[in-house]
């Protein structure tokens, strides 16, 4: 699987010239500003609201210094998938060499949502871009394999591990891997289709690693799903990752002063 991954990225490099244009060493410092740029506004507006004109006079260059580097729209988000597919194998890094605890596997969850909060248009806009691109949509189902089988690896070292059990039907720990990756890539499209405006904080994407732990939790020997529940919890001091706004937190409520209007008498 990694072998295959290795080769669609370079089918893309190559579809998007930045191969030849990194070998060359000719302005590579502008396609990663309209890559940068174009990730700004499509995570902003919407791929569909985005034209190549408006990511030019966003970077004050004209259209044709755009052209150079790609030649459409599409060309642009292809070139953005291989940054979010290597943050998406990033996430998930189920360690070999030691065991898996309760805060690793909060904090897999917890990475996972905060790259989809970085690439969200893609997630949001996944069904229509990857109709228009089979390269792209080759691309994306590569990462989708490896995304589920990755957590069957997690699940298969919580078992041996005796933090999880093992479903009644074998075939089952594969579909509670799936659950978990529907879950997972399509919680801030959930949340951009169910609020009138968009207004996305760091709460919202631990809630979002929480939905996704509740679809296994059940397997999970109970004192190991609180641990990791705990790494999830709304409450936890973690503090969010830059991009990702927070939460202003409320002042608790001033005391009233002793003899002052709302305050109680002592008995006598």
């Amino acid at each position: 699987m990694a072998r295959k991954r290795r080769e669609l990225s370079r089918k893309i490099e190559r579809s998007v010239g930045w191969g030849q244009a990194a070998r060359r060493g000719t302005r590579v410092g502008n396609r990663e500003r309209i890559i940068e740029a174009s990730l700004e506004l499509f995570n902003e507006r919407g791929t569909h609201n985005v034209t190549t004109n408006h990511i030019a006079a966003h970077l004050s260059i004209s259209p044709g210094n755009l052209y150079y580097h790609f030649a459409n729209r599409e060309e642009i988000v292809r070139a953005i998938f291989p940054q979010a597919a290597e943050a998406v194998h990033g996430t998930l890094p189920v360690s070999r060499d030691r065991e898996v605890t309760a805060a690793d596997v909060g904090s897999y969850h917890l990475a996972g949502i905060e790259t989809l909060w970085r690439f969200r248009f893609f997630f949001r806009d996944v069904d229509e871009l990857l109709s228009r691109d089979p390269l792209l949509a080759e691309s994306f189902r590569e990462m989708q394999c490896w995304l589920i089988s990755q957590f069957g690896v997690l699940f298969e070292r919580l078992i041996q591990q005796g933090q999880m059990r093992r479903p009644e039907l074998l075939e089952d720990l594969a579909r509670i891997a799936t659950n978990a990756f529907i879950l997972w890539t399509n919680w801030i499209r959930y949340l951009m289709s169910s609020r009138a405006t968009l207004d996305i904080r760091y709460v919202d994407i631990v809630d979002g690693a929480l939905h996704g732990f509740l679809s296994f939790a059940p397997y999970l020997e109970p004192s190991f799903a609180e641990e990791t529940r705990a790494v999830l919890s709304p409450r936890s001091p973690a503090r969010p990752s830059r991009g990702v706004p927070a939460r202003p937190q409320r002042r608790p409520p001033r005391r009233a002063r002793a003899g002052g209007r709302g305050a109680s008498r002592a008995p006598r």
